[in-house]
C-alpha cells in the first residue's frame, strides 16, 4: 500500500512560492478566525506530538492554492488582525 508523500512547513512554502512565515500567518489566522468562510479553505495539518513538525498531504497544495488566491492582501484585508497587529492604531 503506497502512502502519499508528507510535506513540511518548508517544503509548502517553496511550492507555493511564499515564505513560511506567510504561512503561519495564515494558521494563526485560522485559529483567531475558526468560523471564517477562508479559514475553512486551508488545510489541517498532522503532527505526531504537540511540538512536533507539522505535515500536509501532497493533495493539500491544491487547497492552499485556492486559500492564496481568495484571500484579499494589504493592511486593510482580512488578515489585517493577524499581520497588523503591532501598528499603531490611525497609521
Amino acid at each position: 500500500m503506497k502512502t502519499e508523500r508528507m510535506l513540511r512547513v518548508e517544503e509548502v512554502a517553496v511550492l507555493l512560492n511564499v515564505s513560511t512565515k506567510t504561512i503561519n500567518n495564515w494558521y494563526w489566522f485560522k485559529r483567531e478566525n475558526p468560523d471564517n468562510p477562508l479559514s475553512k479553505l486551508l488545510p489541517d495539518y498532522e503532527q505526531t506530538r504537540p511540538t512536533g513538525a507539522r505535515l500536509w498531504k501532497f493533495s493539500d497544495l491544491d487547497k492552499f492554492g485556492e486559500f492564496r488566491d481568495n484571500v484579499v492582501v494589504g493592511r486593510k484585508g482580512v488578515m489585517g488582525n493577524v499581520t497588523q497587529k503591532y501598528v499603531k492604531k490611525g497609521e
